[in-house]
């Protein structure tokens, strides 16, 4: 055995294998189109950069949270993870759960029916959900996570951009029954939150260009 091989050995012994296994939404962008999941996750990480102060974070739509372990690892705050995917939700339990350090907490709703019934939180999260409302649910759902939050909250929603649903695959373009254009999304944003400010984001970075010009839109808003 070389001395490379054989200090590569001790430092192996260091790792930590913790057996994890991604769910199969998650899996599959892995193994089918992994620089997808990489997007994915910088969204997560601005969000998070963005919310690094908060004491209570609100994410509505976790999917399969790994959204959820990017905010416990980046903040201190208590974490609520809220999808209507039974399965989704299930999986989040089972798999996320275990790793919440008592800070998260996950359950089932559908914001667009109901709301938080008076629990207030100083962080939102809504990243790749808006696109799959119907457009008759919106205003309900964008009422109910803005009334999660007190003056002064702040939410960050992301959204594939209306402007690139000619590039999308078959998959998301069958799901994206709502999808937005920069204006509308920043004047949706306007009649539920008192400053909206507007990124852009092509591939993995998040950027202030030409909206116009962006496949994904994102949004810090104060409400």
């Amino acid at each position: 055995m070389t001395l490379t091989h054989k200090t590569w050995e001790q430092v192996r012994q260091l790792n930590q294998g913790e057996g994890f296994a991604l769910g199969a939404i998650n899996g599959e962008s892995l193994v089918k189109d992994p620089k997808h999941l990489l997007f994915v996750l910088s969204r997560y990480k601005f969000a998070a950069k963005m919310l690094r102060n908060c004491g209570s974070i609100l994410e509505v739509g976790c999917g399969e949270g790994l959204g959820a372990l990017m905010f416990l690892a980046e903040t201190g705050a208590r974490v609520t993870a809220l999808d209507f995917d039974e399965a989704q939700v299930a999986y989040c339990r089972e798999h996320i759960l275990p790793h919440g350090r008592g800070r998260l907490e996950v359950g089932r709703k559908d914001m667009a029916a109901e709301g938080m019934a008076g629990a207030k939180f100083d962080g939102l999260v809504c990243i790749d959900v808006i696109e799959h409302l119907h457009p008759d649910d919106e205003a309900a759902f964008m009422q109910n996570c803005a009334d999660s939050q007190d003056p002064g909250g702040i939410a960050i929603f992301g959204t594939p951009s209306l402007n690139a649903n000619a590039y999308a695959s078959a998959r998301s373009q069958a799901g994206h029954i709502n999808l937005f254009d920069p204006a509308r999304f920043t004047a949706t944003l306007e009649r539920h939150y008192s400053k909206v400010l507007p990124f852009s984001m092509n591939d993995e970075m998040v950027h202030t260009g030409f909206a116009n010009m962006a496949h994904y839109l994102m949004a810090l808003c104060i409400r």
